[in-house]
């Protein structure tokens, strides 16, 4: 019965390790370790206080290894675990399109705004929203409002 605790511990940690190393997220492997480790130390704790002093100190020994290895090996050997790759204009990335042009432009709705749909501009499809009021399809808008690449409009009569 004690080899079974043990290796309820054993699995759990293997468990956590495959989280952290192999699968990406935290999901099913991760819970699942931190279930049987969790689970395998309250199980300890009816075989007495020193199996499970033992197992937790196994965990925190465990625990400073790990700060240990990764202040030694750093960036040089799990350095797969961070992203390094810049996104530079460079290599092909562009930032979002400045749409401050269309502040205070006219054009037509070409989708319901319900409260976002599209609309042109002199020529350029833009998804646009409104202020929360529905606005038909063909109706004349105005650009009243531009955060980043959200574009506000109000019906052309409107301010």
């Amino acid at each position: 019965m004690l080899a079974v605790l043990v290796l309820l511990f054993a699995t759990g940690l293997l468990l956590l390790a495959l989280e952290v190393f192999v699968v990406p997220g935290f999901g099913l492997t991760g819970i699942a370790g931190l279930t049987a480790v969790i689970g395998s130390l309250a199980w300890a704790a009816h075989y007495g206080p020193g199996l499970f002093a033992w197992l937790l100190g196994v965990l925190l020994a465990l625990g400073v290894a790990c700060s240990l290895l990764w202040r030694r090996l750093g960036s040089r050997r799990l350095g797969h675990l961070v992203l390094k790759e810049r996104l530079t204009s460079a290599g092909g990335y562009v930032a979002a399109a400045d749409f401050s042009r269309f502040l205070g432009a006219e054009g037509r709705v070409l989708t319901p705004l319900r409260p976002s749909g599209t609309a042109e501009f002199a020529g350029e499809r833009v998804a646009v929203v409104s202020r929360g009021e529905f606005i038909p399809a063909g109706a004349v808008v105005r650009v009243i409002e531009v955060e980043g690449q959200r574009v506000v409009v109000a019906a052309a009569g409107n301010k």
